[in-house]
């Protein structure tokens, strides 16, 4: 459907959404960057200028939860504590978690291995990602389960046509995540820690530390950032895998490095399937289509990441491409994915422990969609050795 859709269109308004949706890698790339497009509209304009609802005060956790997210936020509020959070994911801090990311990728698949029978997700990839994120942000481990749940419940808050249910699960899971956070920053405020959060408690910027809210909002963004996007990759990639058992093979042989094969995992069925901005000035258009001061535009990335405009055979999965490099997965502009390094660390460390401990695995039954579109991904995958 998205291959119709974006040949047909480069960009389109859909009614019942109230969304212009942009189609094509080269529109989505540019409207990424493009600073006359913000991530949040209310820092210049009134909701009641763009005839756009307010926030539901039913779902005020949610929104306190949001209000000083990296993916909420613009500039300068924006700058200041990307600059901050930033330091973490160096090239150099990431490459230290290297070693450690492979050493866990072994310690769990090699017992799910001689057991011969795995739920990826479950088993894996879930208790995989959320540990390295915690690992480096100073959050500790007994509390995993929770924050699984609650990250999952928030999430659905992203989706379209949220239905009352999902978002009084979002908002009780958002108050109790914040709960959270702010007992674990008044701890590392009385004892801290060489780790993200007692960083975070300590940092000044222009003299002044960060309030607790703008901790909080910081934390749970990370946390919850640092492991759908890894879960849903290793979920959706493995997958792909299956069924492309030649694909597999060239991995598992070394033809393949396991960092360029996760390169074209995101290309091919990438974990996040859209990206939306406003229109904050007048001018804006694409093409020879005028977009008003106020509108939300959707960015579809997985119609972008087959585009055979850039990609030849988009719709092919090839381990080999070169240009796999090129999809738009991380985003792109002042709100690209801040945890892109961390995350190719933990898929190539992910792929090589597979190849090593399940080199001939294949699929105990076809699985199923979460039912989620914009967080795209499956409720499970189940895996034997053959």
């Amino acid at each position: 459907m998205l291959n119709r859709v974006r040949e047909s269109a480069r960009v389109f308004y859909e009614v019942h959404r109230e969304r212009w949706f942009v189609t094509r890698h080269e529109d989505v790339r540019s409207c990424l960057r493009d600073r006359r497009l913000g991530r949040n509209f209310r820092h210049v304009l009134a909701p009641e200028e763009i005839g756009a609802p307010r926030l539901d005060p039913r779902w005020q956790a949610f929104w306190d939860s949001e209000r000083w997210s990296l993916l909420w936020l613009e500039p300068p509020d924006h700058t200041r504590l990307r600059k901050l959070v930033a330091a973490a994911f160096t090239p150099r801090s990431v490459e230290r978690l290297r070693g450690p990311a492979h050493d866990l990728a072994a310690e769990l698949l090699e017992p799910l291995a001689d057991a011969g029978e795995m739920e990826l997700l479950y088993d894996y990839a879930q208790p995989y990602s959320i540990a390295v994120i915690c690992n480096m942000l100073g959050v500790p481990l007994d509390r995993r389960r929770d924050l699984l749940d609650w990250s999952h419940r928030m999430v659905k808050m992203y989706e379209f046509d949220v239905t009352d249910e999902a978002a009084t699960a979002a908002n009780d899971a958002a108050a109790e995540f914040q709960e959270y956070v702010r007992e674990l920053i008044g701890e590392r405020r009385a004892k801290p820690r060489d780790d993200m959060v007692s960083a975070l408690v300590e940092a000044r910027v222009d003299g002044a530390r960060l309030s607790d809210d703008e901790i909080v909002s910081t934390v749970i963004v990370l946390l919850n950032a640092g492991h759908e996007a890894t879960v849903n990759t290793l979920g959706n990639g493995t997958l792909a895998f299956a069924r492309h058992p030649d694909e597999w093979r060239r991995v598992v042989d070394g033809d393949v490095a396991p960092q360029a094969a996760s390169e074209e995992l995101i290309r091919f069925d990438p974990p996040l399937q859209l990206f939306e901005r406003w229109v904050l000035t007048d001018d804006f258009a694409i093409g020879d289509v005028a977009i008003p001061r106020g509108a939300k535009v959707a960015l579809l990335f997985g119609s972008a990441n087959r585009d055979p405009r850039v990609f030849e055979r988009p719709d092919e999965f090839d381990v080999r491409r070169e240009n796999a490099a090129q999809h738009i997965g991380f985003g792109g502009g002042i709100h690209v994915c801040i945890g892109a390094p961390l995350a190719r660390v933990e898929l190539a460390a992910s792929l090589d422990a597979l190849r090593r401990w399940w080199p001939d695995f294949q699929l105990v039954e076809e699985p199923r969609r979460t039912g989620a579109f914009v967080i795209w991904g499956l409720e499970g995958l189940r895996l034997v050795r053959s």
